[in-house]
């Protein structure tokens, strides 16, 4: 088995931030396959103390805490201790962190270099220009420097090969099990069942939070609107939605919810809804589709892929009117036709992959990288999340090294 060193990322045990919560799931499942897995972890994130979790080992690093800065200081800092410690493996999540691919190409050459790509980070309307073209060129590295890139999307995986010419893995993220619960917890919100949407994610620009919201009060209806999530920073989006939602109390942010919370979140909400501009595979769409809920959803590729081209609540991006239809159509379901909206959203979870798949793609990919001729990738063909069949293999050739 390989010995695996994971940066970029801001660690685990995961409390926000849907990469980590991924990493949570694939690298602990990989870690019982034989892997060792080291994740470095930012301590402004990570409690100290913590240097074990789940099988894997955590090495928490500083970093300096603001916007631009967390990220790249926090990975330079982690793959200096990498070239030290010499894995067979370094895996560097996001474009950002890319920018120092070159760093074990150049000072450890037989050390495999692996990046995953969760989304086109330049994209995100939080950065000014300038950290926007400094992250695009972090997209170019991952393009020069790593041995083998993951995308969680076809869309992502077309762009690459559009664009750059290179190949990719298409590696979904999972889709697990739905942990049911009733409501109890979020009683103290004055919730109960079916009776408010539900919107999961950071707040910030790219989610279009503001579309909800305003969706949401064009017309008066009996649910509640509950907004889980938050951001790193306290920056003027957050602001703004804080000021749209003053003196409302049908409209409840919660800040970030965890655990049980959460589930009680999933389990007991009437729909879920996403207004985002700018996705790789969103995990919290993937947890709604888990627990049958009906979604709501801007007609985004990654969000296409999730629910189906003509999934029967996809809206245009941006059109509140659309939106607020949508949301108006599910507060009018009876009993018997919410279920039927249900049903048609665990048919999408039935198309999913799940996260001990996901973790054995992961290991097919490691061990081949270090030795292609005894382990060969197999022509194992997981199921798609796109609706429409496509005749591209979800794990096609390996990538060249450079």
């Amino acid at each position: 088995m390989a010995r695996i060193a994971v940066v970029g990322m801001r660690g685990v045990p995961a409390s926000w931030g849907g990469i980590e919560r991924k990493c949570e799931q694939i690298f602990p499942r990989l870690a019982s396959m034989g892997h060792e897995v080291t994740i470095y972890a930012r301590s402004n994130y990570v409690a100290e103390g913590i240097t074990q979790y789940r099988g894997l080992k955590i090495v928490r690093l500083p970093t300096i805490p603001t916007k631009h800065a967390d990220a790249i200081v926090h990975t330079w800092l982690a793959l200096l201790h990498v070239l030290w410690t010499n894995p067979d493996i370094v895996h560097i999540y996001a474009q950002g962190p890319c920018l120092l691919s070159w760093l074990p190409r150049l000072f450890r050459p037989r050390m495999m270099v692996f990046y995953s790509c969760a989304a086109l980070d330049w994209k995100r309307r939080k950065w000014s220009p300038a950290a926007s073209r400094i992250i695009r060129l972090g997209e170019y590295f991952s393009v020069l420097f790593p041995h083998y890139r993951i995308v969680v999307s076809r869309e992502i995986e077309r762009y690459y090969r559009n664009r750059y010419g290179v190949k990719t893995y298409y590696v979904p993220n999972g889709i697990a099990a739905a942990i049911r619960k009733k409501p109890d917890l979020i009683r103290r919100f004055g919730l109960s069942e079916r009776n408010y949407f539900l919107s999961v994610g950071r707040l910030v620009p790219e989610k279009r939070v503001e579309d909800i919201i305003a969706a949401y009060r064009r017309n008066v209806r009996g649910e509640k609107l509950v907004l889980v999530g938050d951001a790193s920073e306290d920056g003027g989006y957050i602001k703004g939605l804080r000021r749209m939602t003053a003196g409302r109390t049908d409209v409840l942010l919660v800040g970030y919810q965890f655990g049980a919370a959460l589930e009680e979140f999933y389990s007991n909400a009437r729909a879920f809804i996403t207004a985002s501009e700018l996705e790789g595979l969103p995990n919290s769409l993937l947890e709604a589709v888990a627990y049958g809920l009906p979604c709501i959803a801007s007609d985004i590729q990654p969000h296409q892929e999730i629910l189906g081209r003509t999934a029967d609540y996809l809206y245009p991006l941006a059109d509140t009117a659309a939106l607020a239809a949508r949301m108006s159509r599910i507060s009018a379901l009876n009993d018997r036709d919410w279920e039927a909206a249900s049903n048609a959203t665990r048919n999408a979870a039935q198309r999913g992959v799940s996260w001990d798949e996901v973790a054995r793609m992961h290991h097919r990919l490691y061990l081949n990288s270090l030795n292609p001729l005894v382990h060969p990738l197999p022509p194992v063909l997981t199921v798609s999340l796109a609706t429409e069949p496509t005749d591209e293999p979800p794990l096609p050739a390996p990538a060249e090294e450079r």
